[in-house]
């Protein structure tokens, strides 16, 4: 005879979780787009304002991995006892890698300030290798971060490898939004930017409808997570409409009509970040758990 299942909302994950994946998959994207603006003669204020940007992203992402555990904020000391199998321990390195070669690797860009020249000059050698430390951790974190809500199979509607990509794009979207919306940038750089908003739009539509199939060819309980989401006007909103459909469409007529407006950025920066917390806060509220797990 079939055993009973018990299905139980996911209580374990809550919102800081959500911002915890936000900001440090943010954070992570900056770093790598530092690294790159690098190689791209980009101006010095872009790469160090990137590279800066990312690490105080990194720095709310963090102040969150603590928050997880308020009553007891010193077990995250804790988090690197298995940091062979834990994912939790690789997203803290991953975090202490940023900052302690993003920190490395920008000091070089301030050498023009007398207090920071001597320092600056050491350093300035290893540049490129502190960068590309920074750069890679960086880009491994929303991976890893998103392959942790993705590992347990008793959670069918993360366990999916469409889950950290999703999470992987929009932060590098996002990211691409922000600086843009810094930068103001024009010229050629505006048509790189919105053709990159573009492509990665449009790969996160795919993604997004990739992961819409697995869900519907998947067990009952993903199905049923996501048919909560997509009944909830909130999540309707803000990611397929804010986060995917505005972007992808004001950016490809930007792109293809050779326009420029002042206010794009910032619409596609507000848009891309809304769209990105939403994708995270209400998969990891809707994740159903399925006690014994019977696949």
């Amino acid at each position: 005879m079939a055993k009973p299942m018990h299905l139980e909302r996911q209580e374990a994950y809550e919102w800081p979780v959500a911002v915890y994946l936000f900001f440090g998959g943010l954070g992570g994207a900056l770093m790598t787009l530092s690294y790159i603006f690098h190689f791209f003669a980009a101006t010095t204020p872009m790469i160090g304002l990137t590279n800066l940007s990312g690490l105080v992203f990194f720095a709310l992402a963090g102040a969150f991995l603590v928050f997880f555990d308020l009553e007891r904020p010193l077990n995250a000391i804790y988090s690197l006892n298995n940091i062979t199998k834990s994912g939790i321990s690789w997203d803290v390195v991953l975090i202490a890698l940023n900052y302690v070669f993003g920190i490395l690797y920008v000091l070089p860009e301030f050498a023009g300030y007398s207090v920071l020249s001597g320092v600056a000059s050491l350093l300035l050698p290893y540049q490129a290798v502190f960068g590309a430390i920074a750069a890679v951790s960086g880009f491994m974190f929303p991976i890893v971060s998103g392959g942790l809500l993705a590992a347990p199979a008793s959670i069918p509607l993360w366990h999916t490898p469409a889950l950290p990509l999703l999470y992987l794009v929009t932060s590098f979207s996002l990211a691409v939004a922000y600086l843009g919306a810094i930068f103001s940038p024009d010229g050629a750089l505006y048509t790189t930017f919105s053709g990159t908003i573009l492509a990665l739009s449009a790969l996160t539509f795919g993604i997004s409808l990739a992961y819409l199939e697995h869900t519907h060819n998947g067990p009952i309980e993903a199905k049923e997570g996501m048919h909560r989401m997509l009944k909830t006007v909130r999540f309707v909103l803000l990611f397929p409409v804010a986060g995917i459909m505005f972007p992808l469409v004001l950016s490809a007529y930007i792109f293809f009509a050779g326009a420029s407006f002042t206010w794009v950025m910032p619409a596609l920066a507000i848009a891309l970040f809304l769209g990105g917390f939403a994708a995270r806060n209400c998969v990891v509220n809707n994740g159903i758990e399925t006690y014994p797990w019977p696949y």
